[in-house]
């Protein structure tokens, strides 16, 4: 008898809907997946679109930051790289990237409020705060930003590596985790000069 009900059961599963408000389930669900997939797609479009160079300099048109770092190592180096902003200042993907998109939006907002934030007068006022600002950042991630391209700092070093350098190097990482120096430590101003004081 139970594998009557069950049998029975099933069969109605698979039969027409006698309501037609049940057509709106399977309906319901193919427009939440059709609605889901645009908006990733398009916030995936606009992220994109918002790490690039061109984009960040809208608002820094007027400073030299993008002069600074094609006149650094780099900007201008053997290799013939160049480092994007986005390289830099965000986090190299995941949950961290899409926060910091959120906070770096404030220059943004900066740019629209703020009575002379695109000349380089503001930027000269205000290198040593903005410049602690990206160094604090950077120690927080534990520098990722700059491993992400120099991978190979601990092992597989580079033969044009300095001798020095990497005994520095191989100090630093024999060091308990929490000990450790992160990159900005030791390698500030390598694309924006660093302020002193």
């Amino acid at each position: 008898m139970s594998d009557n009900k069950q049998g029975s059961a099933w069969s109605r599963l698979w039969q027409r809907p006698k309501a037609k408000w049940l057509l709106g389930i399977p309906v319901g669900a193919f427009l939440a997946l059709v609605v889901g997939g645009v908006g990733v797609y398009g916030t995936q479009v606009v992220l994109h679109a918002t790490s690039t160079d061109d984009f960040c300099m809208t608002c820094h048109s007027n400073h030299s930051l993008r002069d600074e770092v094609l006149a650094s190592s780099h900007g201008n180096n053997s290799a013939g790289i160049t480092v994007t902003c986005a390289q830099c200042h965000l986090p190299p993907g995941g949950f961290e990237y899409l926060v910091k998109k959120i906070i770096v939006s404030k220059d943004i907002i900066g740019y629209m409020t703020i009575d002379g934030f695109n000349t380089q007068e503001w930027l000269e006022a205000n290198r040593k705060e903005q410049a602690d600002l990206a160094r604090d950042y950077l120690r927080s991630i534990d520098s990722r930003t700059c491993t992400s391209c120099h991978s190979n700092i601990y092992e597989n070093q580079p033969e044009s590596m300095k001798k020095i350098a990497k005994k520095m190097h191989e100090r630093n990482f024999k060091k308990a985790e929490d000990k450790r120096k992160t990159c900005i430590d030791c390698h500030k101003g390598v694309a924006h000069p660093y302020p002193k004081g």
